[in-house]
């Protein structure tokens, strides 16, 4: 399993989380089992950062050892970064209320960060983290969602976002329209069908009620067959 962590935490916390800390090559291996070969963009410490590229949608994965050469995970992160969006606040608001794992925050420039940081607990199964990644590929889809429909920074606080190289790969840059009309960026990372959008009756969360139970209409997975 795993838990949300905060970006604020320091880096000597980090390396005395060991006790739910996961096998680095378990982890790479099972990111390569999803998405195919990792761009591997560079390290800092025991901090090592992945490329990724996913139907057009460019995010790193940041994974934080207990210490340099450990080969032992005590954290692991995810950011986007969309150049060139109309973003507003109160469109960031909406997404963050139906993100899963994920926060969306504006930067002074006008740039788009979308976050998650979790910390492993317990013992790694690959199970349990491809629902992790099916999660931040649900949050990358309501994030599309959102700026498609055209609806204090924290990247700083997060330490892949703070990599140079991180953040040019992150970089999703609006697409300039084709004979006149405008490129789906969230259509093209659903897949070729094209045939899916945002769950109305839950409002792409999966989950509705108090006691947040599987959404009937979509199955929980957030998303329904388009009209």
């Amino acid at each position: 399993m795993l838990r949300k962590f905060s970006g604020g935490q320091s880096s000597g916390k980090r390396a005395m989380a060991t006790e739910g800390a996961w096998p680095l090559d378990k982890v790479v291996a099972a990111l390569e089992n999803q998405y195919g070969a990792l761009d591997r963009l560079g390290d800092e410490g025991p901090l090592s950062v992945f490329g990724v590229q996913d139907n057009g949608v460019n995010f790193v994965i940041a994974l934080m050892q207990t210490a340099p050469g450990s080969g032992k995970i005590a954290e692991l992160g995810f950011l986007a970064r969309f150049v060139g969006f109309p973003v507003e606040a109160q469109m960031v608001e909406a997404i963050n209320r139906n993100l899963h794992i994920a926060v969306a925050s504006i930067e002074a420039n006008g740039d788009l960060f979308l976050m998650a940081g979790m910390q492993p607990v317990g013992v790694f199964d690959n199970g349990q983290f491809a629902l992790v990644l099916e999660a931040w590929r649900r949050d990358l889809m309501i994030t599309l969602h959102g700026l498609s429909s055209g609806q204090a920074s924290m990247a700083s606080a997060f330490p892949a976002a703070k990599l140079e190289a991180a953040r040019n790969f992150a970089m999703n840059v609006a697409p300039a329209p084709a004979d006149n009309k405008p490129i789906d960026l969230l259509a093209s990372f659903l897949g070729p069908k094209n045939n899916r959008e945002l769950c109305g009756d839950c409002a792409g969360r999966g989950k509705r009620g108090f006691i947040a139970r599987e959404c009937i209409s979509c199955d929980g997975s957030g998303f329904v067959k388009a009209h």
